[in-house]
């Protein structure tokens, strides 16, 4: 592909022909303010932050599309970006409702002495991502110490239908990340909708009725807490200290890293491991274990049926919803296997009866898996751990690494193992083909990033012996 040299904040850089001034400054390590912008999404335009100054031109262009072109001179920042941009983010606050930064707004402090660390410790305010919010963060960076206009209650009200996936429209923004991520999973339920108080995103009805899937997806993407998993938080602590309860938890490595990221800080497995035991989580088991579980029921599976016919499989909640709901038709060749939750439930329930048990990973669809099964008590995700962590001290960092507990499992079969344990959902992937033995004979399986591919995948259906799906 041919490069193209352009100059940005005064440093030559080079970048694809084809690309945009944002995807340039991002290649060559240039930040930009933006929130409609996320890695792997098409942008919507929608917040206009990243508005960029070029040289030669009278209006300010946004640079998440505006195409790069040879010998630009672009200025990402200035005293008349930075005040344009401090306008857009507070007229953002005219339709998100203000239940964060209730110091600044009764004039005890300023934007610059914020501790964001310090929120979870304060019942004034009520968001679930006070503290880490994209919109926050940037406010803090603008200098957001007062709105300019009266602070006004909106009412779009709160879809709750699928009881795990929440939506809070008034703390909606516009961004319409959910809209595109919605619409790369194949179900494309989400858009603008006009109410009779303006405008937000949403579904036609509710999310339910509307056919969501509740992958998780959308509160992946979410910059502010308009979009977010239900939470157990209260719940956790309650029985974690209550006389007489066990408290069993399933640690999956997944949480690990996007826990690091939310603290700025690294710290291994074992380490949060331990933090669940200060907080009074009684036995802590590893994750791999399900998964290696789970892998065995689906060898099992592919031993008894590959071959005979085309098969859709997958042990993923929300694939089977999306499946079951989209091409019923088509259950015939569904080849549906043991999650590694219902796997850790099956052995938790009888090792420990009567003990509360909570499922701990990144992959959000687990949410609904738990709430909508009852296979666990509570499914908590990286963002609601850190909460957890935040509310008690029990930061992993500063714990001594423990021996976490293991669940009795063979060892896993070399057969179909990188199909198996390939995955890694992904915005914008691509199929992956792969060749699949047994008993001497070779057949074709295809690994789905996302429904959308898994959606291609099932049109040329009997073009594969086995489409695996990761939702």
């Amino acid at each position: 592909m041919n490069e193209v040299e352009l100059i940005i904040n005064g440093k030559h850089v080079v970048a694809p022909e084809g690309s945009t001034i944002l995807e340039a400054a991002r290649l060559n390590g240039i930040e930009m303010s933006t929130l409609c912008a996320v890695e792997g999404l098409k942008p919507k335009a929608a917040c206009k932050l990243c508005m960029v100054e070029i040289e030669g031109e009278e209006q300010e262009k946004l640079a998440c599309a505006t195409k790069v072109k040879p010998g630009m001179c672009i200025a990402t920042d200035s005293p008349s970006l930075f005040s344009k941009r401090k306008a857009l983010i507070e007229e953002m606050f005219r339709q998100h409702t203000v239940d964060c930064h209730h110091c600044l707004r009764i004039g005890s402090t300023k934007a610059e002495h914020f501790d964001p660390k310090f929120c979870e410790s304060c019942f004034f305010c009520d968001c679930v991502r006070d503290g880490f919010c994209e919109l926050q963060s940037l406010a803090l960076r603008f200098g957001v110490d007062k709105l300019p206009f009266e602070i006004q209650e909106h009412d779009f009200g709160m879809d709750s239908s699928t009881g795990s996936v929440i939506r809070n429209m008034d703390k909606c923004i516009k961004c319409r990340r959910c809209v595109e991520v919605c619409e790369r999973q194949g179900v494309g339920i989400l858009g603008l909708r006009k109410r009779e108080k303006g405008q937000t995103v949403g579904a036609k009805t509710d999310m339910r009725n509307d056919g969501c899937i509740r992958c998780g997806r959308c509160v992946e993407v979410c910059p502010t807490g308009a979009l977010f998993m239900a939470e157990h938080k209260d719940e956790i602590l309650y029985y974690a200290h209550q006389y007489g309860t066990q408290t069993v938890a399933l640690l999956c490595p997944d949480a690990v890293e996007p826990l690091e990221k939310l603290y700025g800080a690294g710290f291994s497995f074992e380490q949060v491991a331990a933090a669940l035991k200060k907080i009074g989580i009684d036995h802590v088991f590893d994750g791999r274990d399900a998964e290696a579980l789970s892998q065995e029921k689906a060898v099992e599976l592919l031993n008894g049926r590959l071959g005979k016919a085309p098969l859709l499989l997958s042990e993923k909640y929300a694939a089977k919803s999306y499946l079951q709901t989209r091409f019923p038709d088509l259950s015939e060749r569904f080849a549906f296997y043991d999650s590694p939750l219902k796997c850790f439930s099956d052995f938790a329930k009888a090792k420990f009866p009567d003990a509360k048990l909570i499922y701990i990973s990144a992959e959000n669809g687990c949410g609904a898996e738990a709430l909508e099964t009852g296979a666990v008590d509570y499914f908590i995700n990286p963002r609601e751990l850190y909460r957890i962590f935040l509310r008690t001290g029990g930061a992993p960092s500063r714990r001594h690494p423990v021996k976490v507990k293991h669940i009795p499992v063979e060892p896993i079969s070399a057969l179909y193992k990188d199909f198996l344990s390939e995955s890694v959902w992904s915005i914008h992937g691509s199929l992956t083909e792969m060749e699949l033995s047994k008993k001497g004979h070779s057949y074709r399986g295809l690994l789905c990033p996302n429904l959308l591919e898994a959606k291609k995948a099932i049109e040329h259906l009997d073009e594969a012996d086995a489409i695996r799906i990761l939702a």
